[in-house]
């Protein structure tokens, strides 16, 4: 997306108690975001190399807009406004995609249909091969109404867990393991069951700890060590911008 729009007013109110420097990298951050279409790798040190962070007040400054304004997750930073925008804008591409597409096949018939009633028009030899109109099915990325829907009723956040889902598959390429997605309805299923076996660990203290929550501790665990003003990160912040 090399286009999003920037609310003034609402920015302002946010971020009010920010100083110009991270004021700077705040900005940078929602750039990359919306011009990649994905979170920000939880990676720190890719981070401060992909943003020029080199100083130890720019690392700080980096450190505290993390901490205000995205949320650590999945091994990625996320934020919510962000997201909710990203999702808007292929939302609508994908609808004007779709009606330009009936636009192109009605123009299409109708030449079609005016070539066919052509009176000089010649009939078809036996030797000619029919034509065919082969189809092929293939994997479809689901919008986000469609995952809001597949959500609806199976979880209490469904709202938040069908953007959770299409910022991970987004950010891995739709791939399920090393394979290519086939069908997302199937992994909305097993999202929907890995969250509720979760949910059933936590209720018993017996937490089902996975590979991606160990690498989201260990990033904590780097934030909060490279932390001098002592404020101990929290899995949670997030405003919009």
């Amino acid at each position: 997306m090399h286009y999003y729009q920037f609310n003034i007013g609402d920015y302002r109110r946010d971020t009010a108690h920010l100083s110009h420097l991270e004021h700077g990298i705040y900005r940078s951050l929602i750039d990359t975001y919306m011009l990649e279409e994905s979170p920000l790798p939880g990676d720190m040190k890719e981070l401060e190399r992909k943003h020029l962070i080199r100083t130890a007040n720019e690392k700080k400054a980096l450190r505290n807009v993390l901490k205000d304004f995205f949320k650590f997750e999945n091994s990625m930073f996320l934020h919510c406004r962000c997201d909710e925008d990203i999702i808007s804008y292929r939302d609508k591409s994908l609808k004007a995609s779709k009606s330009a597409k009936k636009r192109w096949e009605k123009d299409a018939n109708a030449v079609r249909t005016h070539s066919e009633g052509n009176a000089n028009h010649k009939p078809l030899t036996n030797n000619h091969k029919p034509l065919t109109n082969k189809k092929t099915k293939g994997f479809s990325k689901p919008t986000i109404t469609e995952l809001v829907d597949a959500f609806a009723g199976k979880v209490t956040d469904s709202g938040h867990q069908a953007g959770l889902f299409l910022c991970h598959y987004e950010s891995n390429g739709w791939r399920v393991g090393k394979n290519s997605m086939k069908s997302w309805q199937h992994a909305v299923t097993n999202w929907i069951t890995r969250s509720k076996q979760n949910g059933r660990g936590q209720q018993f203290g017996q937490k089902v700890v996975s590979k991606s929550e160990r690498r989201d501790e260990a990033a904590r665990a780097y934030l909060e060590e490279n932390n001098d003003d002592g404020v101990a990160w929290s899995a949670s912040n997030e405003a919009s911008p």
